[in-house]
């Protein structure tokens, strides 16, 4: 019973048409992240909303999972679908459960700095073991390809396994040659120019070679399990290199050569959802690809 009231029900349905109707412009991977979070709620409720299986639920929560951010999540998908049940029935009984379902405050470990350094040498090591490995010389050039692309340019994972032969080759016939990323390729779908570095021309060429107009370019699965299974150790820091780890070597090593103004952020599709950004600033792929070459036009990685 809820509030000596009637006891709320809601069923599988009620989550899929919440999913249909609000979570369909959302990425697959928020979508799947979402549906999970609603059937374990679904589970564990049986299809019941009251004050006592809320408060299980929200203690549940903090015994599963130790990480703040996952938890975080349930809390947010879980209240707007009961927020939504509540709009889609007209019920202000049930939206008056969302008291007992709230995310405590906790004391969070303070970080003031990351404590994975990533270094040149990191990199070199890491194309150096793909050179030695037994890899058919195709891969080899394409995980080179990927590595020294993420590692000039800053770019997620996720957003350079998005972009196709098509871009990569209309950047490669411009002068100066800049990459246009789409917004849908994006995190934060933020469209954004990314200068290709001249010790990347070569490698691009080769590795687009063959490819049609949309084949995407490089094989995020494919290189995440070789890094998986050849590890590298980090040179300044405990623990092994990962692909995650390159943008983080493009941000530390632009802190070094003082590339640090709003074209890196733009580059780099980072800091850039505040009003200042979206109301105000505009970048000329020009103008983008001189300052970056004003500071990183003399690295060379290998």
């Amino acid at each position: 019973m809820t509030c000596g009231l009637r006891v709320i029900a809601f069923s599988k349905i009620d989550i899929e048409q919440y999913l249909g109707q609000k979570c369909y412009a959302v990425s697959k991977k928020s979508f799947n992240w979402i549906n999970k979070i609603l059937t374990d709620f679904y589970q564990f409720s049986h299809g019941i909303l009251e004050k006592g299986k809320l408060i299980e639920y929200a203690q549940y929560l903090f015994k599963k999972y130790p990480s703040y951010s996952t938890r975080h999540k349930h809390f947010v998908y879980v209240r707007n679908f009961i927020k939504n049940l509540a709009q889609a029935r007209d019920e202000h009984q049930i939206s008056s459960l969302l008291v007992y379902f709230e995310m405590p405050k906790v004391r969070r470990e303070i970080k003031l700095l990351t404590s994975r350094i990533i270094t040149q040498e990191d990199v070199k090591n890491a194309l150096l073991a793909i050179e030695k490995s037994s890899l058919p010389e195709l891969t080899k050039q394409n995980y080179h390809c990927a590595i020294m692309f993420l590692a000039y340019s800053g770019q997620r994972v996720i957003t350079a396994c998005r972009i196709t032969a098509e871009q990569f080759q209309e950047a490669l016939n411009q002068t100066p040659p800049v990459l246009i990323v789409r917004a849908d390729q994006d995190k934060i779908k933020l469209a954004h120019h990314v200068p290709l570095h001249p010790e990347l021309i070569s490698s691009l060429n080769k590795v687009l070679d063959g490819k049609t107009s949309s084949d995407c370019v490089f094989s995020y699965e494919g290189l995440k399990q070789w890094f998986s299974r050849h590890p590298i150790n980090l040179t300044h820091t405990k623990g092994n290199l990962q692909l995650k780890d390159l943008r983080k070597f493009f941000e530390q090593r632009s802190d070094e050569l003082g590339f640090m103004d709003s074209n890196k952020n733009f580059i780099m599709s980072h800091g850039c959802s505040s009003v200042g950004w979206t109301s105000y600033k505009q970048f000329l792929p020009e103008n983008v690809y001189k300052s970056y070459m004003q500071y990183w036009g003399s690295v060379k990685i290998v």
